[in-house]
């Protein structure tokens, strides 16, 4: 538990507006930023239960992934006890309980949802960043049909040629390396959960299923999948690429995205930072900080209350604030925006999604 000096850490630029989950290894939080009321998301990890190793290889990938299609870091608040890490708030929901409702989507659906996962994964790929926990819990979707891949507890940063040999993820979506328990290749790990995913958006159900874990081992080895008939040519031969065996003839993330079936992605690279920069700063000046202290927080790379404020006004001038988006209209009809409990934290506390509401109002 955190003594009351490090809650006041916390809470003098945070107001706590109520706990979204909670399980073993944290809790995520609902906060409002009050310099610039916004929304976020606090994930809590307490120390005694999460390793010093674990919750630093988190906080250094996370301040390496800005991206429209990752959940982003804004700061991060270490105590004694506890670290508190402060990112981007989703008001919708994760794609298990969208898909719930809907059981599954046409092709033509579930299209622009995967566009947006690939392109999350694609930039991650570029920075050798394996995810190694893609699954639909951890892909958030707001009103405006926005997507984001959240929860990084499990990633890990590559060196090039580097393989992996820690056992972990989520059964359903391992690829048959990782189930063997021999060293891997990470990102190739990652595009097997992206064929996993796909097969699930559009016909409702896992390709890989058992009534034992060794069954579940056994299907998955030998990748005997149902080929869903109405499914197009296209779409099964995707599926047929990424659920492939041996590694070295699965389909990277580049190669993916050449795909038939997955139409034109577009990119949306984030404004310069020299164009953001000064209206940020002009922002920030108007609400009382200097331009020195600014600075000198840049410049020291400080992780502070100010520089907090620096990285929420600068992703909302990137990317605009998702939490004031209208809905699209190919998801009316959707369960998006519906209040919902949240889910169990499985491994490490995954980012939450909520319905959306203005901390005024939530304050009053």
């Amino acid at each position: 538990m955190a003594s009351p000096l490090e809650e006041n850490i916390l809470e003098k630029d945070f107001r706590i507006l109520t706990s979204l989950a909670s399980g073993e290894y944290g809790e995520v939080k609902l906060a409002c930023h009050l310099p610039t009321h916004t929304q976020v998301a606090v994930k809590v990890l307490e120390k005694r239960k999460n390793s010093l190793a674990d919750i630093n290889t988190e906080v250094e990938i996370l301040q390496s992934v800005e991206h429209r299609n990752t959940v982003n870091f804004f700061h991060v608040i270490d105590t004694s006890t506890i670290t508190y890490l402060i990112m981007e708030y989703v008001s919708g929901t994760d794609l298990e309980v969208f898909l719930q409702e809907r059981y599954f989507l046409e092709e033509d659906e579930a299209r622009p949802i995967f566009q947006q996962v690939v392109s999350g994964v694609h930039f991650l790929h570029r920075k050798r960043i394996a995810h190694r926990d893609i699954k639909l819990e951890n892909i958030l979707i707001d009103r405006a049909g926005n997507v984001k891949l959240c929860d990084f507890g499990m990633a890990r940063q590559l060196a090039d040629g580097q393989m992996l040999e820690e056992f972990g993820g989520t059964l359903d979506y391992l690829a048959p390396e990782i189930l063997a328990r021999k060293p891997y290749d990470g990102l190739a790990g990652d595009m097997w959960s992206l064929g996993v995913l796909l097969y699930v958006l559009v016909t409702g159900i896992f390709p890989y299923t058992g009534p034992t874990r060794e069954h579940m081992y056994k299907a998955i080895t030998t990748t005997k999948y149902p080929i869903i008939s109405y499914t197009t040519k296209a779409f099964q031969i995707i599926i047929k690429q990424l659920l492939m065996v041996p590694t070295h003839h699965r389909i990277t993330i580049c190669q993916l995205q050449e795909r038939q079936w997955l139409g034109n992605i577009k990119e949306h690279a984030a404004p310069e930072t020299k164009e953001i920069l000064p209206r940020v700063v002009e922002t920030m000046c108007t609400m009382g900080y200097t331009c020195e202290d600014i600075v000198s927080s840049l410049k020291h790379r400080q992780p502070n209350n100010l520089m907090a404020t620096f990285n929420i006004l600068k992703y909302k001038l990137s990317y605009g604030d998702s939490q004031q988006q209208n809905q699209k209209p190919w998801l009316n009809g959707s369960p998006i925006g519906a209040p919902r409990l949240p889910l169990p934290l499985k491994r490490r506390a995954s980012e939450p999604a909520f319905p959306p509401r203005r901390c005024e109002e939530t304050l009053s």
